[in-house]
C-alpha cells in the first residue's frame, strides 16, 4: 500500500511539473496578452478564493502579490501564516496564486486542501489568459504596488526578508 501511494504522489508531481505553463516573457508576447506594466489601469476583475468565496475586486489594494509557482506559494504560505489575520486588510493587501496550469483533478485533491488550511484568504487564478497579463519572473513573487487602480510599481521578491520590506518598509 505504501508504495502504491509513494507511486500515486511521484505521478502526481510529474504532471504538475510538466503541465505547469511556461514561464518565458516571450510566451505572453506570442499570445497576444497585453501584459501589465508601470503605469497600467487595472480593471476590476473577480476571482474565488481557496475556500470557493468569489471576490470582486473593484477597489484595488495597495499592493497585490501574486504567485506564480511552487517556491513562491512556499513563500506566501511561511510568512503570512505567521502574521496575524488582520495583516492583509490592516496593510492593504491581496494575494493571488496563478493555479491555471494545475490539472483540475490536482488542483481539488491536493492544492485546495493544503490552501485551505492558510490563516488568510488567497485569491485562486484558475484562466491562463488572466494570469498570463501579468509579469513574472521565476522562483519569485510579483508585487504591482498600485493607486488609484494604476500600477506605480513592479517589484520581484525572493525571500522573506525583502517581502517585509516591500510590505512594511
Amino acid at each position: 500500500m505504501k508504495r502504491l501511494t509513494k507511486k500515486l504522489i511521484a505521478l502526481l508531481y510529474t504532471l504538475l511539473v510538466f503541465t505547469l505553463p511556461s514561464l518565458s516573457q516571450s510566451d505572453y508576447d506570442k499570445e497576444g496578452n497585453s501584459m501589465i506594466e508601470q503605469n497600467t489601469t487595472i480593471s476590476p476583475f473577480t476571482l474565488d478564493d481557496q475556500f470557493g468565496k468569489t471576490h470582486t475586486i473593484d477597489k484595488m489594494p495597495r499592493l497585490l502579490i501574486c504567485s506564480f509557482g511552487k517556491e513562491t506559494g512556499q513563500l506566501i504560505s511561511s510568512y503570512f501564516n505567521t502574521k496575524l489575520e488582520e495583516y492583509l486588510a490592516l496593510h492593504d493587501i491581496k494575494l493571488m496564486a496563478d493555479v491555471s496550469g494545475i490539472p483540475s483533478l490536482l488542483r481539488k485533491t491536493i492544492i485546495l486542501p493544503k490552501m485551505k488550511k492558510y490563516n488568510f484568504e488567497i485569491l485562486l487564478s484558475t484562466e491562463s489568459k488572466f494570469s498570463k497579463n501579468f509579469p513574472r519572473q521565476e522562483d519569485k513573487l510579483t508585487v504591482l504596488k498600485i493607486q488609484d487602480h494604476t500600477v506605480i510599481d513592479i517589484l520581484f521578491v525572493a525571500d522573506e526578508k525583502e517581502l517585509k520590506e516591500t510590505i512594511e518598509g
